[in-house]
């Protein structure tokens, strides 16, 4: 119904008052489909909207000329409209297509949709695909939130929900135990199962272990969410110290600087020392926490890099050490992101590609022909979705992941 430019993911004033102008312009009919799509009662309080004209509009007619062809009070329902019932797809120019449909902007948010929405064959099309078993009479859903989004906490991403859209989202993810937020069970030997607990819908409680149905007490509830605090915040210095660690000795690699590479193994050493102590300092959070996984993936991705320094060395023996670490590492936090979120999606190929590259570096070939065909599959499943700005580089890795299998 209605597509609009603008240079940033966000639009200006200026770009706000081509909103005005071109929905005035549109044919009555149109206008009249587009106002009966759900209107908030206030624009967003953080959004650029409220930003701009205020959340009810109280400044409207002060930095938008108001267009002949529609009311005041039209225009304003169309602009809260627009906030919450539009499209944003990243342009090749690099800018931001905003997009309106008739039949897509109605479509619910879910933290576990069922659907994905991508370019459709027809231009001013859409196509919505199904990604998971339904049953007859279920709602179809779509994900507002980008993939990161959908692998933080509930609190999080109910957090994003209401900033954006105003909704704390109720889908059936953020309605039970958050799997994100897990916790050794402080019943400790007497559990006897290793079991774990989960963070309660509401967040500031926890749910009766999975595995020996023990309640939480308050008393070790407080104590496990202390750790929790611990963890987060030790968690950003730690992940950001193994990531400038990487690309330091990627570097040097690459550049074959013996000195360089020297001060920059022992700055990935000290990074991932700052990690485990970060680990060890929680010891209450488990495995499968989101922090913990994010800390995994990023020490994965450190011994690697070491590895391969080790092995362009000729230390191929402590090389490999260093890759089965990072394969076991990597596959063990790539599971846990997968049962919390067990769909088809952009950083799930990733890692399955990076895990198969660890296996073929130590010989693997059965495990990494695997990773590589799962890859493959979910490629298909999602690369169709892709926006146009980064159609060329998905079906890049596609051929690539391709060429790979073809060659083992």
């Amino acid at each position: 119904m209605l597509v609009l430019q603008q240079a940033a993911d966000e639009p200006n004033l200026d770009e706000i008052q081509t909103w005005a102008n071109t929905f005035a312009s549109l044919d009555p009919q149109v206008r009249a489909q587009i106002l009966e799509l759900y209107c908030p009662e206030e624009a967003a309080p953080t959004g650029v909207l409220g930003f701009f004209l205020g959340t009810k509009g109280e400044r409207l007619q002060k930095e938008l000329q108001v267009p002949a062809a529609c009311s005041l009070e039209e225009l304003w329902s169309f602009l809260r409209i627009t906030e919450c019932n539009t499209f944003k797809v990243a342009a090749i120019d690099g800018g931001t297509q905003i997009e309106m449909l008739l039949t897509t902007s109605r479509l619910n948010h879910s933290c576990f949709p069922n659907c994905l929405r991508g370019p459709g064959t027809r231009s001013g099309t859409v196509e919505v695909r199904v990604m998971r078993p339904i049953a007859a009479g279920e709602e179809l859903t779509i994900s507002y939130l980008p993939e990161e989004a959908l692998l933080e906490p509930t609190t999080h991403r109910r957090e994003r929900t209401a900033r954006r859209w105003q909704f704390s989202c109720g889908c059936a993810r953020c309605s039970a135990p958050d799997v994100l937020r897990s916790f050794c069970c402080p019943a400790g030997p007497a559990c006897g199962l290793g079991g774990t607990v989960h963070a309660a819908v509401e967040g500031g409680s926890l749910c009766q272990c999975a595995k020996c149905g023990r309640a939480v007490s308050d008393d070790a509830a407080q104590q496990l969410f202390a750790a929790e605090d611990k963890l987060q915040q030790a968690w950003p210095a730690a992940q950001r110290g193994m990531q400038v660690a990487a690309g330091n000795v990627r570097s040097a690699l690459e550049a074959r600087n013996g000195p360089a590479m020297e001060n920059a193994i022992q700055a990935a050493m000290k990074a991932l020392t700052q990690t485990v102590d970060a680990v060890k300092g929680s010891p209450q959070v488990s495995p499968k926490h989101y922090c913990l996984t994010e800390l995994a993936k990023s020490a994965a991705a450190l011994r690697a890099v070491l590895g391969d320094s080790l092995a362009a060395s000729g230390h191929q023996d402590h090389a490999k050490d260093m890759w089965k670490r990072a394969a076991g590492e990597l596959q063990e936090a790539v599971a846990a992101q997968q049962a919390a979120f067990p769909l088809p999606r952009d950083g799930h190929i990733a890692d399955l590609i990076g895990l198969a590259g660890l296996y073929r570096r130590l010989d693997r070939n059965e495990e990494a022909r695997r990773c590589l065909s799962d890859a493959l599959d979910e490629m298909n499943a999602v690369y169709w979705s892709c926006e146009p700005a980064g159609r060329e580089a998905s079906q890049a890795m596609m051929q690539g992941v391709k060429a790979a299998l073809a060659e083992m």
